[in-house]
């Protein structure tokens, strides 16, 4: 009769990343398996290397972004930066795992991408980009390539939370400084005047 699973994955994998974000990649399984209280051999039962656990550990947690991308009377502009500024709280929450994810040796976000299409990553990815192409079809952007406008807006609040994280601005940029980026960005990707 098989035992069954004392410690499900998922809180394997919450510890996991917890040591991870203490110590980087570098971390050993050796304190992993400690601080789960299982033998290092159940780790890679579970997870047959050391990378596996690492990159199965470091997934960003989910985005709720869902209604930020559902504005169906917001203008243009209201739109794009209430996006931007979702995305930006995101990353805020999210950049010591990204940090830590990103110095691993081997991380290339596409392998990353196919070997975990559900991660938030590629869903706020994919979303972002729909939400870009619905603005632009209804004309609450001018026409300009969806891609584009969406690495404006995810490298700008990418941008922000990474300069936060490393304590400039004392960790956290001006409101006003934020709005004029926005409005900077904005001026791009306005719809044309007759």
């Amino acid at each position: 009769m098989a035992r069954t699973k004392r410690l499900s994955d998922e809180a394997l994998l919450a510890i996991a990343r917890e040591v991870f974000l203490e110590a980087g990649f570098t971390a050993s399984t050796k304190s992993i398996a400690r601080r789960a209280g299982v033998s290092e051999g159940v780790l890679f039962q579970r997870f047959p290397t050391k990378a596996e656990l690492f990159f199965s550990a470091m997934i960003p947690p989910p985005a709720d972004l869902t209604g930020l991308f559902r504005q169906p009377h917001a203008d243009g502009f209201q739109a794009f930066s209430a996006v931007t500024m979702g995305l930006l709280e995101y990353f805020r929450q999210t950049m010591p795992v990204l940090t830590v994810l990103m110095s691993h040796p081997s991380f290339q976000f596409e392998d990353f991408a196919s070997k975990h299409p559900d991660s938030p990553m590629v869903t706020l990815r994919r979303d972002i980009g729909h939400f870009m192409v619905g603005q632009i079809q209804t004309g609450r952007m001018g026409n300009v390539h969806p891609g584009a406008a969406s690495l404006i807006a995810w490298s700008t609040a990418h941008t922000i939370a990474f300069f936060e994280h490393l304590g400039a601005h004392g960790g956290k940029f001006d409101a006003g400084m934020i709005q004029a980026t926005l409005e900077c960005a904005w001026k791009g990707l306005a719809p044309g005047r007759p």
